[in-house]
């Protein structure tokens, strides 16, 4: 493919599609779902699509916890909400974001607050943990230790969208991190990297606003 995908000829929907570029230009942060189970097949194949992302010297060092458990989402659904109630600058910063003249950008932070106010209402989610972390580093807080993982976490978001099922890459498991270790008995040594929402999505998927190579590509030299 020579250049970028046209927006005009990527579809608007819900369905899953077998195209890669089709996957790529057109997956989109879903915040909404239906209120419909994920089959348990399903999950195991995105992380299965995840697994097969390179690692640093391929020592594969994740985990994937998923959860469909109704009783734990509620839970982390619960938590997540306590601490945007008693986080006024965040509910600030939507409230504003709701308001703006930017269509995008007010759809965006209204998602966000559906977000960390109903949670639960994801029909599964996915904690990436890195664990038994040793190359390119042993810091699984280090930026270097994010290319052993987050390629499988972008594997995994393709995979979904693949089959028609609506992810948002979230970092919302750096305010759950205690909770999430008692909710999913998570171990010391294994550090969450992600919280994932998966489900059947409520918004369609299709183009998305971003740079064009224009602004973004460089040959040879900055």
């Amino acid at each position: 493919m020579s250049e970028a995908r046209p927006n005009i000829n990527l579809p608007l929907g819900r369905e899953p599609t077998d195209d890669i570029w089709e996957a790529m230009f057109t997956q989109r942060a879903i915040r909404y779902w239906l209120d419909k189970p994920v089959p348990r097949e399903l999950l195991a194949k995105v992380v299965a699509a995840a697994s097969k992302a390179p690692s640093g010297s391929n020592l594969q060092p994740w985990i994937f916890v998923v959860i469909d458990d109704d009783e734990k989402r509620q839970e982390i659904g619960k938590a997540l909400r306590s601490i945007f109630d008693s986080a006024e600058p965040l509910q600030q910063l939507i409230a504003s974001g709701e308001q703006s003249d930017d269509k995008s950008e007010r759809l965006m932070l209204k998602g966000a607050r559906a977000f960390f106010t109903q949670l639960e209402k994801a029909p599964a989610m996915i904690i990436p943990c890195l664990y038994g972390l040793s190359s390119p580093t042993q810091d699984p807080t280090s930026l270097l230790a994010g290319s052993s993982i987050y390629l499988a976490v972008q594997n995994l978001l393709l995979a979904a969208r693949a089959l028609g099922l609506g992810t948002v890459m979230t970092t919302a498991h750096g305010m759950l991190d205690a909770d999430l270790r008692r909710i999913l008995n998570i171990p010391d040594e294994a550090t969450p990297v992600a919280l994932i929402p998966i489900g059947y999505p409520q918004a369609n998927f299709g183009p998305t606003t971003r740079k064009g190579p224009d602004e973004i590509l460089r040959w040879n030299a900055w």
